[in-house]
């Protein structure tokens, strides 16, 4: 019974073990991409978010570092995907609905530029102050 005990606490801090590397690999590939984003190595970064996506395929920081590789490389469309996403995975990432919004301004769009600027503000971006007053007099 006592090898049992040992073997099944064995398996749980081997998992425990597993978990902790994982999460710190997940976090290693998104610093690697990030610092590969300010280079404007956009391949290498998305390389590592791949990489990333694969281990952790619910992490809305990894889809929004990912919409802004889009962003910057003009592929707006594409990046709304990532965006949307990223707010389907955490609807308080207050960053994607201001990445939302700068791309709609781009677009033209008022409608979606506002909406999504107005919920960035609600969610504490206070960056897009300026956008939002243009959308909602009195603030």
């Amino acid at each position: 019974m006592k090898m049992k005990g040992n073997l099944l606490s064995l398996i749980i801090l081997l998992t425990f073990i597993s978990c902790q590397s994982k999460a710190d690999k997940v976090k290693e590939l998104k610093l690697d991409a990030i610092t590969h984003i300010y280079k404007r190595d956009d391949e290498t970064a998305k390389q590592k978010l791949n990489k990333a996506v694969k281990l952790t395929p619910n992490d809305p920081e990894i889809y929004y570092l990912m919409g802004n590789i889009l962003f910057n490389e003009s592929n707006y469309q594409e990046a709304i995907n990532y965006y949307e996403k990223t707010i389907e995975l955490d609807s308080t990432y207050a960053q994607a609905y201001t990445s939302l919004g700068k791309i709609y301004r781009i677009f033209n769009d008022r409608d979606k530029w506002c909406e999504n600027f107005v919920k960035a503000y609600q969610l504490g971006d206070k960056t897009v102050y300026n956008d939002v007053r243009h959308c909602l007099p009195g603030i």
